[in-house]
C-alpha cells in the first residue's frame, strides 16, 4: 500500500439491492490504495454482501435514496475526520474497471502541482472535473473552504440541477478560492473530430439550414466543443490516454449512439479485466426493464 494516507469515499446504488461483482472487483482495487474507505450505499444489502463488503472497507453506510450521489459523498465525508489524511478520492460505482493499475496514476497525480484533480473533465454545461473519481489534496482538505462546500450541500431531486450545482459547481467554487484543479486524462477532440459529432448531432434538414454556419469554423467549433469524451471517444481513451474506465451509461445507454462493438476486444488487447462481469450486470439491467 502507498505510504501516502489516503482516504476514500466510495458511492453504491443497485435497482436490485445488490452489490455486482463489477463494483467488488472495482472495491478490491481501490482497498489497495487506501487507508480508510468509506462504502456508502442507497441500497438495502443483504446480510451477504454486507459482510463482503465490511472486508473491503472500514465502514457500510447505508442511508434513504434521496439526494443523488453527492448527498451520499456528504454523508460519507461526515463519517470520519478527513482532515487527518494526506488525500481524499470520492468515487463511485458508475464505471467499469479499472483495467489498468491505480498505482501509477495515484503516483503521477500524486506528483502533480494541483490541489484537487479527476479522472476526467467535461465542458457539456461548463467545464468541471466529472465527480465519478474526484480526488483532493491536503492544502484543500484543511481548508475551511473546502467543509464549507460540503455543509452547503443539499437534498435535492432534479439530476440536471444536482449536476449544474454541486458537480460543475465545485470545481469553480473551489477555483474562485484560490485551489488549482488538474485532470489525470487530458484528452483532446481534434476539430475533425468535432466536426463530424457537430454533423451527425443534426437532422437532414438541419444541415441543410446550417451548412454555411459549418463553413465558418468558428461557428461549428463553438458549438460542438461541449463534448463528455467518456460518451463519444472511448475507444482512444483507453488506447491512446490508458483510461482505467469505461463508464456504464456509454454500454447501457449509448445516447449518442457511438460504435462500441469493438469493447470487449479492445479491452482484451490491453487488460485481463474479466469483461463477463460487464455482460453480467448489463443483462441483469436490461432483464429489468
Amino acid at each position: 500500500m502507498s505510504q501516502i494516507k489516503r482516504a476514500i469515499v466510495f458511492v453504491h446504488y443497485d435497482r436490485d439491492n445488490l452489490v455486482d461483482a463489477y463494483v467488488y472487483f472495482y472495491l478490491k482495487a481501490l482497498k489497495q490504495h487506501s487507508t480508510h474507505l468509506v462504502f456508502v450505499t442507497t441500497s438495502t444489502l443483504s446480510k451477504e454482501d454486507h459482510k463482503k463488503v465490511l472486508q473491503l472497507s472500514s465502514n457500510i453506510i447505508e442511508r434513504e435514496n434521496i439526494g443523488y450521489d453527492f448527498m451520499s459523498y456528504k454523508v460519507g465525508l461526515e463519517s470520519f475526520d478527513y482532515t487527518q489524511y494526506d488525500e481524499l478520492l470520492i468515487c463511485n460505482d458508475s464505471v467499469y474497471g479499472p483495467f489498468y493499475p491505480l498505482s501509477s496514476l495515484f503516483e503521477r497525480m500524486s506528483n502533480r502541482l494541483c490541489d484537487f484533480w479527476g479522472m476526467t473533465d467535461n465542458n457539456d454545461m461548463a467545464y468541471h472535473l466529472q465527480s465519478y473519481f474526484l480526488l483532493f489534496k491536503k492544502p484543500l482538505l484543511i481548508a475551511p473552504t473546502f467543509s464549507t462546500f460540503w455543509e452547503n450541500v443539499k437534498i435535492l431531486n432534479d439530476k440536471n440541477e444536482i449536476i449544474q450545482t454541486y458537480e460543475v459547481g465545485l470545481t469553480s467554487y473551489f477555483q474562485k478560492e484560490g485551489f488549482s484543479p488538474a485532470v489525470a486524462i487530458a484528452f483532446k477532440v481534434s476539430k475533425l473530430q468535432k466536426i463530424s459529432i457537430f454533423i451527425k448531432k443534426l437532422t437532414p434538414q438541419k444541415i441543410f439550414h446550417k451548412l454555411s454556419s459549418i463553413v465558418k469554423k468558428e461557428y461549428a467549433l463553438a458549438r460542438v466543443g461541449k463534448i463528455n469524451a467518456t460518451l463519444y471517444f472511448w475507444e482512444a481513451l483507453i488506447l491512446d490516454y490508458k483510461m482505467p474506465f469505461i463508464k456504464i451509461k456509454l454500454l447501457r445507454e449509448n445516447p449518442n449512439n457511438i460504435n462500441i462493438d469493438k469493447v470487449e476486444n479492445v479491452l482484451a488487447n490491453v487488460s485481463d479485466y474479466d469483461t463477463n462481469l460487464i455482460k453480467n450486470h448489463l443483462t441483469r439491467m436490461k432483464e429489468g426493464l
